[in-house]
């Protein structure tokens, strides 16, 4: 999730939330970011199903209706919740051609994967200097500040 605002303490994951629902902070997010959840999420909920875990196995799930809902249950509440924090003011920002242009000289730069150079690259088109993640990576990049959960 990025995040556009310059004042922000340590936060846990939950308390972050908590503060974007409540609208005290103004909390932007892409749709790459959301198609990365629900990869994952469903990728964890076939391995409840699946020995083992296969592109082409989750694929099979999804086909199946039974499996389908156990898969994919996940997501769609998921999707849910990204509405609640839209509707209390979260902005859900587009992946351009021209952000993935950037990522690829943001990768150069920096080393990161270009998923990773792709946020950074919708973060700078909008001027959006701090964003909160999980993945140190970000730790390399100069004029932005990482929010990472506490580790406890």
């Amino acid at each position: 999730m990025l995040i556009g605002i310059s004042c922000l303490n340590r936060l846990s994951s939950v308390e972050f939330l908590k503060r974007v629902e409540s609208s005290d902070i103004k909390a932007y997010t892409s749709a790459l970011v959301i198609e990365e959840v629900i990869f994952k999420l469903t990728m964890q909920s076939a391995s409840n199903l699946l020995d083992r875990v296969t592109l082409q196995g989750v694929k099979a799930s999804l086909k199946n209706p039974q499996k389908r809902e156990r898969v994919f249950g996940p997501v769609i509440r998921y999707r849910e919740y990204i509405d609640t924090l839209r509707n209390f003011g979260m902005v859900v920002l587009d992946l351009t051609d021209k952000d993935l242009a950037e990522a690829v000289q943001l990768t150069n730069k920096y080393g990161l994967i270009t998923a990773d150079a792709a946020h950074l690259a919708v973060m700078i088109r909008r001027g959006i200097k701090h964003i909160a993640s999980n993945d140190s990576d970000f730790k390399v990049v100069d004029n932005i500040t990482l929010w990472m959960p506490d580790e406890k």
